[in-house]
């Protein structure tokens, strides 16, 4: 009942240097050798046949991400911009714009400039700024009259032994905005049986179902469901996991048992061949060498593609997801809040359905300490929690710790969990690593602390992967003392790249920052985060 015209052979130009090339898509010319320090406007146009028997159905054009701005054409007619936001994904009614039953020629304008209206804003973050299509494009087709969407909200009355029971609120909407019959399937992705089938005579914006004795979603047993929703002429599909997330006291709450927090981030997009447009394949990799070394949570500085959510739901993988405002401006404006809500409309939109995600995200190091900032956190906390109460809302500070501080607020305080990037003795001199790590955990007494990155970056510092161990080592064993943190992060997995590195050129400008290489290799401080 529904079509899809996969949109991955095109020819790519950059008009001012005189460059075309055919290329695949996902694509990003920053890793081409031809054109790689290109920052600017890039050009994919392709043709594609779309069948006359399509005519009566909506058509879409659908790209999972463009960085970071896009302006769309269609038989040379405009058709939308996506701007603001180059990691999300987003889509244009293109119905009145097809040829059906003939060819159609689709050109995209890319562009990845340095600019104020956008978060990331200007060259204020620490990883790739790659240009181009970097995640799947398509053209859909379905009916005039189908399920636009589905978004599922558990209400857990009670739970015992990996199974629980209450309710599920499903939020729905169709394209034609009216009711209709609709029969509405739960489905167990493990074994394909439907465990509850139920038809609702006039569904509109939403139905309530219902259950008794699912399974619970957890790191350990990550029990998910398909749920299908079909009418007279469509049927459309999620799949999610039943969990709760909350917080109580110093404790964090999964599924009402406390769990800790051991985790390591990973930098996407470091991979010297691919950058951005990373193939799923590698992406993989990664996110089994996390799973291998213990890790039960991560955290992405800027918005990913559903495949790795997909894989992370999977296999029990918690995930921080998080809005790409780094560094600056430290006094958030009127315009980066509204650049924020519209992040935050999308990720809500996208990826709620995956149980993974246990987090958002509203920034890192943003000078935590000022009023600006602390506003900023309190409205974006406020502005999440309003589209989507599943989920904990948090702010990842580098001022917690600073001494000149002591007394004064600081932004992350108003998250559900603290969370502070730890470099005492490195980013931060402290004289006394231990103390002052104490004093720091203190003011977030009465609440979970998350050390949310500690780790050694070079070439800025030295010592290498055998100092890295050490303060892997060092760490933890500090961090074991202190009763409210409740979860660490290890910076890196990877080295990574990033337009602002200290080492290498071009693609390959990075930062040493990992306990693997751009290309995944294992280092001994990896085999050691396994060990501890």
């Amino acid at each position: 009942m529904r079509h899809n015209i996969p949109l991955n052979r095109w020819i790519f130009s950059i008009d001012e240097l005189n460059y075309t090339a055919a290329v695949t898509t996902p694509h990003t010319w920053n890793v081409d050798d031809n054109v790689m320090q290109h920052r600017g406007t890039a050009g994919y146009e392709t043709t594609v046949f779309v069948d006359e028997s399509l005519k009566d159905e909506k058509a879409f054009i659908s790209f999972n991400a463009v960085y970071h701005s896009a302006k769309v054409y269609i038989n040379d007619i405009f058709v939308g911009e996506h701007s603001r936001s180059g990691f999300t994904p987003f889509r244009f009614d293109v119905t009145d714009k097809i040829i059906f039953g003939g060819d159609n020629r689709i050109k995209v304008i890319a562009d990845n400039t340095h600019i104020r209206e956008i978060l990331p804003h200007m060259d204020d973050f620490d990883w790739a700024d790659d240009g181009g299509i970097i995640r799947k494009a398509e053209l859909l087709f379905m009916p005039r009259d189908a399920v636009e969407y589905i978004r599922a909200e558990e209400n857990i009355r009670s739970a015992a032994q990996g199974l629980c029971s209450g309710s599920l609120l499903l939020k729905t909407a169709f394209l034609d905005g009216k009711p209709h019959r609709a029969t509405v399937r739960v489905i167990d992705y493990s074994d394909n049986k439907t465990v509850i089938e139920q038809t609702f005579e006039n569904v509109e914006n939403e139905v309530t179902l219902d259950f008794e004795n699912l399974k619970l979603w957890s790191c350990y047993s990550p029990a998910l469901y398909r749920i299908a929703l079909e009418t007279e002429h469509d049927h459309h599909e999620i799949r999610t996991g039943l969990r709760t997330i909350e917080v109580r006291g110093e404790s964090i709450l999964l599924n009402g048992q406390e769990i800790f927090l051991k985790g390591c981030e990973w930098m996407p997009g470091s991979h010297p061949d691919f950058g951005m447009a990373e193939p799923l394949e590698h992406s993989i990799k990664c996110l089994k060498q996390l799973k291998n070394a213990g890790c039960v949570f991560t955290r992405f500085h800027w918005q990913q593609d559903d495949s790795l959510f997909d894989w992370c739901d999977e296999n029990g993988l918690l995930v921080q997801e998080e809005i790409p405002y780094w560094g600056y401006p430290k006094q958030a404006t009127s315009l980066q809040l509204d650049i924020a809500k519209q992040q935050a409309d999308e990720m809500v939109y996208f990826h709620s359905n995956h149980p993974s995600i246990i987090f958002w995200g509203v920034g890192n190091e943003l000078g935590a300490e000022t009023e600006p900032t602390i506003h900023y956190v309190r409205d974006m906390v406020s502005y999440f929690k309003s589209l989507d109460a599943r989920r904990l809302v948090n702010y990842v500070s580098n001022t917690l710790s600073r001494v000149e501080n002591a007394d004064k607020d600081d932004a992350t305080l108003y998250g559900d969990i603290a969370m502070w990037n730890d470099y005492l003795g490195l980013w931060e001199p402290s004289d006394d690593i231990e103390a002052h790590m104490i004093r720091t955990c203190k003011k977030a007494k009465g609440m979970p602390l998350i050390v949310s990155e500690f780790g050694l970056c070079e070439p800025h510092f030295k010592g290498g992967d055998t100092e890295r161990a050490k303060i892997l080592a060092r760490r933890l064993e500090m961090y074991s003392r202190i009763d409210n943190i409740k979860g660490y992060m290890w910076f890196s997995l990877n080295d990574y790249r990033t337009h602002c590195g200290e080492a290498g050129q071009d693609k390959m400008r990075r930062r040493v920052h990992g306990s693997t290489d751009l290309y995944g290799n294992e280092k001994p401080s990896y085999r050691l985060l396994q060990r501890l």
